[in-house]
């Protein structure tokens, strides 16, 4: 749908507080944390597109697990540090369990999961992306289908679960992770 000039200011007007007001905190968060105004809005993006690649469970019932929670907590936590990682993966996680309607006694466990990735993300800084976003996953995934079998899981469900979650993560830190570490850094 094509917007013409006139509606374009039409809407920048309308919502022009919001932008300052977005702006401003956006600098006041900068100079709080003592990072870039770019490394925050990075870290809402990835948050927010962690959090929201997860909706699909809303409407698909078969055990396939895309997600990029996990891509944005390991590049996060590769480029800035483990505090970074952290909050990437922390917020993505519970918003995508939040907007799921999926808030049940699993969300503990994939919180720790998830702060442990972002944990040795951050302390191999210089390794390769690729093997340590392949390596990091593929432990995420072997420990979390060993809890979920431990506690009465459907083998069944899982071995697809977790295994289409690391086949598409592979993909991503094989092909797209490389390219998205210079924008981050």
């Amino acid at each position: 749908m094509k917007i013409s000039k006139k509606q374009a200011i039409g809407l920048f007007r309308k919502h022009f507080l919001r932008l300052v007001f977005a702006s401003v905190a956006l600098a006041m968060l900068s100079l709080l944390l003592g990072t870039s105004v770019k490394t925050i809005i990075f870290a809402i993006i990835l948050i927010l597109l962690g959090a929201f690649s997860t909706f699909y469970f809303n409407y698909v019932a078969a055990p396939i697990n895309f997600e990029l929670v996990k891509l944005g907590t390991i590049l996060m936590a590769y480029t800035h540090g483990i505090a970074a990682g952290l909050i990437v993966g922390i917020l993505g996680t519970v918003l995508g369990k939040v907007m799921i309607g999926r808030i049940d006694e699993k969300l503990p466990i994939s919180v720790i999961a998830i702060s442990l990735v972002a944990i040795g993300a951050g302390l191999f800084p210089g390794a390769n992306i690729m093997f340590l976003g392949i390596a990091l996953t593929g432990l995420y995934n072997i420990a979390l289908f060993s809890v979920t079998m431990a506690t009465g899981g459907d083998l069944h469900w899982n071995i697809p679960y977790e295994g289409t979650d690391f086949a598409i993560n592979f993909v991503l830190f094989t092909r797209i992770a490389p390219f998205l570490v210079p924008l981050l850094q």
